[in-house]
């Protein structure tokens, strides 16, 4: 059958070439199986509270959702699309209407509750993210956005915006804001965790000094008296005396981030991640007490107490309620509540067995030869690796090696990456070692990352920091002796620091560097690799696809790609690979078009997954997981 041909061979041997103009869409060369929409699920970032109702946001979703959910039904008893942004981390209610904060573009919008009507009230400079909103005394808004890290005060009458610029020098997010009852503003930033007083033209730093190697002020609640502040990524709470801010307590959770407060007469509430415990602290006795944990390693969006109870909302989707005096815990899954659900950005593809799972926020979608279901999980699978009859899962945020079992239908926890490490970026199986080889992204606020080496059999983790100075670890693969990896110069929060992305050999037995190498000048990173033989396959993040002799460590082909990269599979010894756009086979001419016009709904690089029982192809085609049989083509 003829092929398309959509790449072009590059002169030289590892020039990066300039990119074609991009293809028009056309018919599939080949055929693919719908399995359906990859993931579907109402994922919860923004929260607001008033009387008996809860408001929430949708995240990530097309469009976004505004819902509002009775606290006495249990319910959702109305809801309203919103016109911009992907979704909103930000909700405060003010004189009876409901105010959203959005993503990726940094608009604000109303939301009535009387009519079930919105409106756009406009976007807040050329920001990109609303992370917080908070209502001030008389009736106005305050912002923090991302990535001016700048501060706003909003007058939903006119409606009209003030920028009062950045919190902190040099700090990008605003991450979180509150308004104390006398007016006076506090803002949380990163990637470097300050907490910034506003009060009229004055901004004044008053986070303690032992937190200032914190990534992030997550939250921030303020009170008459005090104002609390927790942290990312040392899970640590701070009370300030408002009134003197050098007096001040440090509450270790021993958990990762503080990610809700609520101040209310004499008591800090506050919930911690990755547990998903909730905590009260009581301010006079100065002492912490964990109430529950509602829905274990789940991110907590709101947190509010409402008579004896305690609301929370769980960002995988789901409100829970503690009765303060029985401990009795109540959930409630917003889809099953009446909360519209829609596909949401595939995180990651795999295949275990005869399952296809689909990584999301917080869950997996796995498609079975019978009805497919749900299942939570506490993060996102950045990757995912079929060993033996398990998948295990690279788990962002926090850099942890999960597993799923088919048998028993659950995810648990194995192990911590560790270190200052965050996002995991490549997974592979290290062929006959009985470990995984895993690339990460450095914590907020930080240049560099690790390569991980997990055992399976003993859930140990060993950990290499720095194989590449300011570098992340984006792609890798291994032969029975050497891994081969390829690093990016991002960093999350920060700006780069390194100027061009190297591949690097490492030694498994020794545990020693062989190598560094950089083909291509000027490179900003790496999405794959994949090592056969001798040859060293690559996709950069320039869009080129190459091949390098490791004999004498020279690129031999390059050819520019279409669509954003992601990932090469091995399938009888053929090499295929993934683009946003296309599925490719590289033959000895080149590569040539398996399936194109995919369009995949990807939140990162686009993946491609082996059947190994089948030999089929996997990858998203729009929102659905797309089936591929390359031997009927």
């Amino acid at each position: 059958m003829h092929r398309r041909r959509f790449l072009t061979l590059a002169a030289g041997t590892g020039a990066v070439v300039a990119l074609p103009t991009p293809l028009q869409a056309f018919a599939t060369d080949c055929a693919t199986a719908d399995l359906g929409p990859g993931i579907v699920s109402a994922p919860i970032t923004g929260a607001a509270h008033t009387g008996n109702d809860l408001y929430l946001v949708t995240r990530g979703l097309q469009p976004a959702v505004v819902a509002r959910f009775d606290l006495s039904s249990r319910t959702v008893t109305a809801y309203q699309t919103l016109s911009t942004g992907t979704g909103g981390w930000a909700a405060t209610v003010s004189g009876g209407k409901v105010y959203v904060g959005m993503y990726s573009v940094a608009d604000v919008h109303e939301y009535d509750p009387a009519t079930n009507t919105t409106r756009r009230l406009g976007r807040l400079g050329t920001e990109q993210y609303v992370f917080d909103l908070a209502t001030a005394p008389d009736g106005m808004l305050y912002a923090g956005t991302y990535p001016g890290g700048k501060v706003y005060r909003i007058d939903p009458a006119g409606p009209t915006f003030t920028d009062l610029g950045q919190a902190a020098v040099g700090q990008t997010y605003v991450r979180c804001v509150d308004v104390a009852p006398d007016g006076v503003v506090y803002a949380g930033t990163g990637a470097r965790a300050r907490l910034v007083v506003l009060d009229g033209t004055t901004k004044t730093e008053i986070l303690p000094a032992e937190l200032h190697t914190e990534s992030f002020v997550y939250d921030v609640a303020a009170g008459a008296d005090w104002v609390a502040a927790g942290t990312e990524p040392s899970g640590k709470f701070v009370l300030i005396n408002r009134h003197d801010p050098s007096s001040y307590r440090i509450v270790d959770t021993g958990d990762r981030t503080v990610d809700l407060l609520q101040l209310t007469d004499g008591e800090v509430l506050l919930t911690s991640r990755t547990s998903g415990s909730l905590y009260s602290y009581d301010i006079a006795a100065a002492k912490l007490t964990k109430l529950a944990a509602p829905t274990p390693y789940d991110e907590t969006r709101g947190v509010f107490a409402v008579g004896e109870q305690i609301v929370g909302v769980a960002g995988s989707g789901s409100v829970w309620s503690v009765d303060r005096a029985t401990g009795q815990v109540a959930i409630t899954d917003l889809q099953t509540a009446g909360m519209p659900a829609r596909p949401e950005p595939a995180q990651s593809v795999s295949v275990v067995g005869r399952q296809a799972v689909v990584g999301g926020n917080f869950g997996l979608q796995v498609h079975d030869t019978g009805a497919g279901f749900k299942l939570h999980m506490g993060g996102e699978a950045k990757r995912a690796v079929a060993v033996g009859d398990r998948l295990y899962l690279a788990t962002y945020p926090g850099a942890f090696v999960d597993v799923y079992d088919p048998a028993r239908r659950e995810v648990s926890r194995l192990a911590t990456i560790g270190g200052n490490e965050d996002r995991p970026r490549a997974m592979v199986e290290l062929p006959g070692r009985g470990a995984l080889a895993i690339g990460t992204r450095a914590q907020y606020g930080h240049t560099g990352g690790s390569l991980a080496l997990f055992d399976l059999s003993t859930r140990k983790i060993e950990r290499y920091d720095a194989l590449v100075p300011d570098q992340a670890i984006s792609a890798v693969t291994a032969n029975a002796r050497i891994a081969y990896l390829g690093s990016e110069i991002y960093a999350d929060g920060v700006p780069p620091v390194a100027k061009e992305a190297q591949l690097v050999a490492f030694d498994l037995e020794t545990r020693q560097v062989l190598w560094r190498w950089a083909p291509f000048a000027d490179l900003d990173g790496y999405a794959d690799l994949l090592v056969h033989g001798d040859t060293l396959y690559g996709l950069t993040r320039s869009r080129v696809l190459f091949e390098a002799d490791l004999r004498v460590r020279k690129v031999v082909r390059s050819y520019p790609l279409d669509g954003a990269v992601g990932e090469l599979v091995l399938r009888r010894g053929v090499v295929f690979g993934a683009t946003a756009s296309h599925v490719f086979r590289l033959d000895a001419s080149g590569p040539a078009t398996v399936v194109g016009g995919l369009n995949g709904y990807w939140y990162n690089e686009p993946q491609l997954a082996l059947d190994r029982r089948t030999g089929e192809l996997l990858t998203m085609r729009g929102n659905n997981l797309a089936r591929i049989d390359p031997d009927r083509c």
